[in-house]
């Protein structure tokens, strides 16, 4: 019998060195395992039937999950707060994406969702929220989705749906940080980047701003390739640039991101995080979320972020007006979270769009919702 690695079914759950079998040759509700026993000899054994297993023991989950969150706060406020830091982090993730080049779409799917959740996923028939994000990431394309990524170009799609108004002025745009004129910036502002997710710098003085700081991080986040450390096609065309926004006041209240996820321009569904960055513009390890339905009912899931008990989250009085917005922005497309910012119970601003939340690698509990939350999203495909 012949083996051809092309031909492979995936094994999810298979924990031996794993020799692929043509799918042709067997049931696919039965996939084998190849084992090596000996040099020169192979046993041929059956897995158990059906996909694996969604959920780690419970107690696994539990235990590394909290290891896990306690070793992304440390980098985040210790390592990520230096240049050296960010340096070293930059190194990492080079070499990291050096690494899982060498995979397939596929298997860089797979080896990242047993990575971050524990998990497998099944692409073949994807009925989660994951296997729906990855479907999609590795099988849909449409040559808007980068225009609609890439922060600067964005705002032209924004403004030809007639939707300007949402936009918050644009200070200035830079190719290269050398490029920038301090002199002329207001006092305060946010640095930011339109190749990757996560680069932004904020100021609130200038008169005391490390602009020679900034400047090496920005060099640091323009070389940042975004689609070798996810997959996430539509930034790999993106021509590295910085803008200069300036800072959303909200008086005494706390910012708060509504994003809602809508397919085809329907709004299928509503997540609400509060505390996303930190003083300086970073995201915060301890950001919280809340999951609404498009009427503004509490939903009982907690997606990655913890949910947001001690604070009750008011029905926005323009939610309305939001939910039309992101539909309006959302029409072309089978998954796509419009981002907006509400200020001051009236102002409605445009943050972004995303296209495969969480990289399609999220928490998501209890684990009944990861199909539920799995309808949101439209696999054209699978009708």
């Amino acid at each position: 019998m012949l083996f051809h690695d092309h031909q492979a079914a995936l094994i999810p759950d298979a924990k031996d060195p794993i020799i692929s079998l043509p799918e042709q040759s067997i049931d696919p509700r039965l996939p084998f395992v190849l084992r090596c026993t000996h040099s020169s000899h192979y046993e041929i054994s059956r897995k158990a039937i059906g996909r694996a297993p969604k959920t780690p023991p419970p107690n696994t989950q539990k235990t590394s999950g909290t290891l896990k969150q306690l070793v992304k706060q440390f980098v985040r406020t210790t390592i990520g707060t230096s240049l050296m830091g960010l340096r070293i982090m930059h190194a990492y993730h080079s070499a990291r994406a050096l690494y899982m080049s060498r995979f397939s779409d596929e298997e860089f799917a797979q080896r990242s969702h047993r990575k971050s959740c524990g998990t497998s996923l099944d692409l073949r028939h994807p009925t989660t929220f994951d296997e729906r994000t990855w479907w999609l990431k590795l099988h849909y394309r449409d040559p808007l989705m980068i225009t609609c990524t890439d922060k600067i170009a964005v705002r032209d799609y924004v403004s030809n749906r007639g939707l300007s108004d949402l936009l918050l002025p644009l200070i200035a745009t830079y190719s290269s940080p050398k490029e920038i004129e301090w002199s002329i910036l207001p006092n305060q502002f946010y640095l930011k980047t339109n190749n990757s997710s996560a680069t932004n710098i904020r100021c609130d003085d200038l008169s005391t701003f490390d602009t020679k700081r900034a400047t090496q991080r920005l060099r640091l986040f323009l070389k940042r390739d975004h689609y070798a450390l996810s997959r996430e096609w539509n930034y790999k065309e993106i021509v590295p640039k910085i803008l200069i926004e300036p800072v959303i006041d909200n008086g005494n209240e706390r910012l708060v991101d509504y994003r809602f996820f809508c397919s085809y321009g329907k709004c299928q569904g509503i997540f609400v995080d509060i505390d996303t960055a930190d003083s300086t513009g970073r995201h915060r390890a301890d950001a919280r979320r809340n999951v609404y339905d498009p009427d503004w009912n509490l939903l009982d899931v907690q997606v990655t972020r913890p949910r947001i008990l001690d604070n009750e989250i008011p029905r926005p009085k323009r939610l309305s007006d939001m939910i039309h917005y992101a539909e309006e922005l959302s029409h072309a497309f089978p998954s796509c979270r419009v981002d907006f910012y509400y200020l001051n119970d009236e102002q409605i601003i445009f943050g972004e769009l995303t296209f495969f939340h969480g990289g399609g690698n999220n928490k998501i509990s209890p684990h009944s919702y990861e199909e539920i939350l799995g309808g949101w999203i439209a696999v054209p495909d699978q009708g």
